[in-house]
């Protein structure tokens, strides 16, 4: 016992070791399945074909699909990152002061995916543009609340 910083204490609790991603998930997610998506879905590619670009961010931005599969929320990813791109430059800022602080750290949640993925890469230069104007506009804070919050999008 003399090298006692050395003991393995996780080897003496039976419960160790057992840990899903599923209990790391936050309490009271709503559940969304795959009906719900695919009518937001077209309502969003809907919006965006048409011009409604304020209208398309609100249904991006007002509850996203946390609970769903990752084969459910990549599909919604790629709409999302159509209607994105299909908007001007010149109306980027006009949008996003718009935004409440929850649906801007939706968006950024969503600009991150963006910029981490082969799709959204391709398309970096626009996301980039929304993500410059949402920090000129509220700041770094929604970068920290992305940063330490575990919800995935």
């Amino acid at each position: 016992m003399e090298d006692w910083r050395r003991i393995d204490i996780d080897a003496f609790d039976p419960d160790s070791g057992r840990l899903v991603p599923e209990d790391l998930a936050p309490p009271n997610l709503k559940s969304v399945n795959a009906g719900e998506i695919e009518s937001k879905i077209s309502q969003l590619r809907s919006a965006a074909t048409s011009g409604d670009f304020a209208t398309a961010l609100q249904l991006v931005t007002n509850e996203p699909p946390y609970s769903a599969d990752e084969v459910t929320k990549s599909r919604y990813f790629e709409a999302v990152l159509s209607a994105l791109t299909q908007v001007r430059q010149a109306e980027i800022a006009n949008l996003v002061k718009q935004l409440s602080p929850a649906q801007t750290d939706v968006l950024i949640k969503y600009l991150y995916k963006g910029m981490s993925v082969p799709e959204g890469q391709k398309q970096g230069g626009i996301l980039l543009s929304w993500f410059e104007k949402v920090t000129q506009n509220t700041g770094v804070a929604p970068v920290v609340r992305y940063l330490s919050d575990r919800r995935t999008v």
